[in-house]
This record gives structure tokens, C-alpha cells and sequence, in this order.
């Protein structure tokens, strides 16, 4: 099997959690890729990375630029692109590569709104191209162990689901802080991994939703405590929300960044006979707690050689890692990676639910705004970037 010839799109932060996957998957003897250029607006950020792919895979050094358009007329050889860029950049740069003939995975979230999701949905499938959206934090093993134990049963029928994080974060965060380049605060950024793990952990989809959202605090700041060397932003702080899936589960959803003194978390399925804690494990209604720990030991013990090797091929752990050789398993061998474009699709339209609800102070439904006929909030994006 030939080498997957590689171009980097965006050389910033989490490009370097990408660039530790591809070394985790050298260091295991998987040579499935070939990083040939790496290109980013930072001329220095994209010599970094190629820099480190030379280190880790040898030969020469990958080619450097500040533009995507001289990448793909200088490497015509190139077979997929990693895009990990601003939000705001996702799908002009992914449908130009996608329309050259390259297939791609696309840093979370799909699109900067639904729009612009589809128009990149749409581009993979008008050239027949692999789409995969890098959204990893259902790979590890203990997002695996929770889905193995509510699939078997222990905590019988599914209820509720609460997914709480409340606290205060008023620091500084760059692109992310403005709506126009990251399409909205936490709810989006750091949402779309929640509401992934809520509809692989549950197994079905959400239907409706309802959301408030609020902006307390105008400013972040680089000293906060002091609230000094602050700047004005324009994305949530808070939001609150109920959401109704499938098979009459109920969620809330909740999200405060501008909570001080008091902070408080809770990540908890409730079913008809038990609870399924992200921190303390299983609790059933009769019978003994077991931990988060051994619950993943119990998966693992459960799980056949063929299934270990999918999940953690030859023992990675590195979600990144396994998200990239689904890419390129399918990209090879046919077929479709774990989290598609359209798995990335429906996750977001969750967060985007959210907002629109808010926006529009009720409740919507995700049809809505999966088929793009409710874009309140997302409009004031797609008109400002041009999205049609």
C-alpha cells in the first residue's frame, strides 16, 4: 500500500496535536502517510511542521507556503489535506482542495455554520471524495467503555442525560473570542465534542431544542484577576438549554463561563435501572458501583483481537492517532471513517440549534436547521464571509 501523499492547511495550535498523531502512528509502523507541504498565512508556523515531519519521516523537508493555491499547483501529487484552520476559513479552503481532488479531514467543527457545512458536504460527494471530520474524544477508551456498558444494558433503559459544566473562564483566547472567525464561544468550539459524545453515547438522535444564551461579560482578559489588558468580545459566556432526543430521552445541556465563586460539573446518563457517571463510574439501582477504571477494564476484557485492533490499533491510545487511520483505512480500502462528514454535520446542528433557539426565543428543531431553512443567528456570518 502506497504512501498517502499529505498537504497541512493551517500550521497553527492544534495542528501540533495532529502533527503528534501522525509521529504516534510512525512510531507504531503505521507509514500511511507522506506530509509533502504544509502551508499557513504564518510562513514560520508552516516551516515548524515541516520541520517536525522531516524529523519523524525523513527524506526531504516538506515544501513551505502562505497560500493554498500554490500549494495544490505545486504538489499535484498530493492525495488529502488536513485542515485546521480558523472556522471562519474551513470551507474555503476545504472545497478548493476537495475541487482539486483531495480528499480531507477537517479540524472540528465541519463548518463555521450549517451553510457552510453543507457547501463542504456537498463539494466531497459532487468529486466522490473521502470526508472525515476530526472529532476525536469518542475514540478513547473510556468514551468506548461508557457506549460499550449503555449498548449492553446496565443501566436499562435510557432517561436522561445531564452534561453540566459551570464555572468562570474570562481569559484571553484569541480568534476564538469573535463570532465572525469562530462562529460563536464554547457552545460551538468546545459543544460540538459534547454533543458528539451525547449522540454516540445515547444512540440516537436529537429532535428539538431549547437554549438561552447570554453574553455577561463583554470583555477577556490577558490578567483576570486584576481585569486589566482586556479586550471586547462578541461570543456567550452562558447557555442553558434542554434538548429532546429519540426514544423519549430528555438532555439538559448546560455551559456557564461567567459563573464566579462557585463552580460546579456533572456528566451523567440516568436510566431505568442505574446512572453512568463521567466521574465516578456506574452506579445500578441494585448492586455494587463500579468504577470508571474498571468499567474500561471490563470493555477491553470484552472486546475480541479484531475489535481491540479497530479501536487501538497495535495499542494506541492517541485519539488523533486512530482518527487519522480511519482517514486513511478509507480512503484505501473504500468505505467511510468512523466520523464522516455527515456524523460531523448532525453533531453541529445540535450547537447550532442552540443558538438559533436563542435567537429566536423558542424552540427549534434540528431538521430545521439541518435542511437551513432557520438561520437567525448564523445569517449575520454567512452574509459577512460570503456563504451562499
Amino acid at each position: 500500500m502506497s504512501q498517502l501523499k499529505v498537504g497541512l492547511i493551517g500550521c497553527g495550535g492544534i495542528s501540533g496535536a495532529h502533527m503528534r498523531g501522525y509521529q504516534e502512528l510512525w512510531q507504531k509502523e503505521f507509514r500511511l502517510f507522506d506530509i509533502v507541504a504544509a502551508t499557513d498565512i504564518n510562513i514560520d508556523a508552516a516551516k515548524t511542521r515541516a520541520e517536525q515531519a522531516q524529523e519523524m519521516q525523513g527524506g526531504d523537508l516538506p515544501k513551505t507556503y502562505d497560500t493554498l493555491d500554490e500549494m495544490l499547483d505545486q504538489h499535484p501529487e498530493i492525495d488529502c489535506v488536513d485542515v485546521c484552520t480558523l472556522h471562519s476559513e474551513h470551507h474555503r479552503l476545504a472545497i478548493k482542495a476537495l475541487n482539486a481532488g483531495k480528499h480531507a479531514i477537517i479540524e472540528k467543527p465541519l463548518g463555521i455554520t450549517m451553510r457552510a457545512g453543507k457547501r463542504i458536504l456537498e463539494a466531497a460527494e459532487r468529486n466522490d471524495l473521502i470526508l472525515s471530520v476530526a472529532e476525536n474524544y469518542r475514540l478513547s477508551g473510556h468514551e468506548r467503555a461508557r457506549r460499550w456498558a449503555v449498548q449492553q444494558g446496565m443501566i436499562g433503559d435510557l432517561r436522561m442525560f445531564f452534561w453540566i459544566d459551570v464555572g468562570e473562564s474570562l481569559g484571553k483566547w484569541g480568534w476564538r473570542n469573535f463570532k465572525m472567525q469562530a462562529g460563536g464561544g464554547w457552545a460551538l468550539d468546545g459543544g460540538v465534542h459534547f454533543t458528539d459524545l451525547m449522540r454516540f453515547n445515547l444512540g440516537v438522535e436529537a429532535k428539538e431544542v431549547y437554549a438561552i444564551n447570554k453574553a455577561y461579560e463583554p470583555y477577556r482578559y490577558g490578567d483576570v484577576g486584576q481585569r486589566t489588558d482586556g479586550y471586547e468580545v462578541d461570543v456567550e459566556d452562558c447557555m442553558i438549554s434542554t434538548i429532546k432526543f429519540d426514544n423519549g430521552i430528555s438532555a439538559q445541556w448546560t455551559w456557564v463561563g461567567s459563573a464566579p465563586g462557585q463552580g460546579f460539573n456533572r456528566k451523567t446518563i440516568y436510566g431505568s435501572e442505574g446512572a453512568l457517571d463521567w466521574g465516578s463510574g456506574l452506579h445500578p439501582r441494585d448492586g455494587e458501583s463500579i468504577s470508571t477504571d474498571e468499567l474500561h477494564q471490563q470493555f477491553m476484557v470484552s472486546l475480541s483481537d479484531d475489535e481491540k485492533e479497530y479501536f487501538f490499533p497495535r495499542g494506541i491510545g492517541d485519539t488523533i492517532a486512530i482518527e487519522l487511520k480511519y482517514f486513511a483505512d478509507a480512503i484505501n480500502q473504500g468505505g467511510q471513517p468512523e466520523v464522516d462528514g455527515m456524523e460531523g454535520y448532525r453533531s453541529q446542528a445540535v450547537c447550532m440549534a442552540v443558538y438559533e433557539s436563542g435567537y429566536f426565543g423558542r424552540a427549534v428543531t434540528i431538521e430545521e436547521i439541518e435542511n437551513l431553512s432557520l438561520e437567525g443567528y448564523q445569517k449575520e456570518i454567512n452574509d459577512e464571509l460570503g456563504i451562499e
